[in-house]
C-alpha cells in the first residue's frame, strides 16, 4: 500500500524589491503542476496569498480574474484552495504596471492589533470563498510566522479554521528579521492537536498542527544537491526576487552553508537525484509526507520530483483529513 502525502503550494508572487510577473510567477507554472495532479489522478493543497489578491482587487482587477479562473480550476481537477497570508501587502503600493513596498514592517501578523487580525482573516476568507465556493478550514502564515498562537486564536475560533500547516519541526531563523521563527523545540509528530499554542501538544485542543517534513541537513547535502543543479542547468520559472534575498550577505550565507540544521522537504530547488536519497533514508518511517512548495520557484527538477511523489505516494487534499486523522 503507498503511503501518504500531502503536497502544498504556496501560490503567492515575490516579496521583495521584484514581484515578478503573475504569468512567470504563478498562472503558468501552476498550470504545469495541475498537468501533472491530473496525470497521476493526485491532488494538493494550495495555500493562496489572500493579502495579495485583496491588492490586486484594488489595482489590477484583470490580474485577479486571470488569478480566479485559476483557482476555480485548481478545485475543478480535486485539490484545494486555503488561506496564506502576508499582511505586508497591506503597505504595497503601485507605479505604473509594478509593484513596492513602502516597508516590510507588516510582514508578520503579529505587527497588526488584534481588530485588524479579524479584519484581515475576514476580507481574505470572504474573497477565497467567493472564488471557489468552498469553505476555508487550513492555515498557512506568511514565512511561517504562527508563533505565538495566542494573537491569532480568535481569528481561528471566529472563522472555524481547523488545521494549520506553518510549523517545521527543527527549523529556526533568529537573525533579528521580520521573517524569523523558531521552531527548534517543536514536536516531531505527523500531526497533533494543539489550543494555545501551536508547539504545544494538547489532546483536547480545537485545532490541529500538521507540520512540515523535515530532515537533518548538512554542507555535503547542500554542495551534492547544488553541483548537481548546475550540472542540469537549472533554473526557477519565477522572475522575481524575495524579500530574504537582498540581506544575506556572502559571510552570513557561507556560513550557514557550513552548518548541520534542519531543513523542510520541498521540491523546489532540489535536484531529482537529492530528492529521491531523500526520500529513500531519511523517509522510510513516516506515516506522512507534507511537502512545502512554490509555483514561483517551480523549475525542470521540481516537476521531476511532483511526478515522481504523485507517482509512489497517494496524496490529500484538505477535504480528506478529516477521514485521514481519524484514523
Amino acid at each position: 500500500m503507498k503511503k501518504k502525502a500531502i503536497i502544498t503550494f504556496d501560490y503567492e508572487v515575490f516579496l521583495g524589491r521584484q514581484t515578478g510577473t503573475i504569468e512567470n510567477c504563478v498562472i503558468k507554472p501552476t498550470q504545469l503542476i495541475l498537468e501533472i495532479l491530473k496525470k497521476n489522478n493526485a491532488q494538493a493543497i494550495f495555500f493562496v496569498d489572500a493579502t495579495w489578491l485583496l491588492f490586486l482587487k484594488e489595482n489590477f482587477p484583470a490580474d485577479l480574474q486571470l488569478v480566479s479562473e485559476q483557482l476555480k480550476d485548481i478545485t475543478k481537477t480535486g485539490s484545494s484552495v486555503e488561506l496564506h497570508l502576508h499582511p505586508q501587502w497591506i503597505k504595497a503600493y503601485r507605479t505604473g504596471n509594478k509593484i513596492g513596498f513602502k516597508s516590510f514592517d507588516n510582514y508578520r501578523l503579529h505587527s497588526l492589533n488584534q481588530e485588524d487580525i479579524l479584519d484581515l482573516f475576514r476580507k481574505s476568507i470572504e474573497l477565497l470563498e467567493s472564488i471557489t465556493l468552498q469553505k476555508v478550514r487550513c492555515f498557512r502564515a506568511g514565512g511561517f510566522c504562527i508563533d505565538p498562537f495566542a494573537p491569532i486564536k480568535s481569528a481561528f475560533e471566529a472563522f472555524e479554521i481547523k488545521y494549520d500547516f506553518s510549523v517545521a519541526p527543527g527549523m529556526l531563523i533568529t537573525g533579528g528579521n521580520e521573517y524569523d521563527f523558531d521552531f527548534s523545540d517543536a514536536p516531531n509528530l505527523p500531526f497533533y492537536p494543539f489550543q494555545n499554542d501551536v508547539k504545544i501538544p494538547d489532546h483536547k485542543g480545537l485545532f490541529v498542527e500538521i507540520p512540515l517534513s523535515t530532515y537533518q541537513n548538512n554542507p555535503i547535502y547542500r554542495l551534492t544537491n547544488k553541483l548537481q543543479l548546475r550540472l542540469k542547468k537549472d533554473r526557477i520559472f519565477g522572475d522575481g526576487y524575495g524579500i530574504q534575498e537582498k540581506s544575506y550577505y556572502f559571510l552570513r550565507s557561507l556560513s550557514r552553508r557550513l552548518r548541520f540544521s534542519k531543513a523542510f522537504l520541498t521540491i523546489d530547488n532540489t535536484s531529482s537525484g537529492f530528492f529521491k536519497f531523500l526520500i529513500k533514508y531519511h523517509f522510510k518511517k513516516p506515516v506522512l509526507l507534507v511537502i512545502i512548495s512554490h509555483p514561483k520557484t517551480l523549475s525542470k527538477q521540481a516537476l521531476i520530483n511532483l511526478s515522481f511523489i504523485t507517482d509512489n505516494y497517494n496524496t490529500l487534499n484538505s477535504i480528506n483529513l478529516d477521514n485521514f486523522l481519524a484514523i
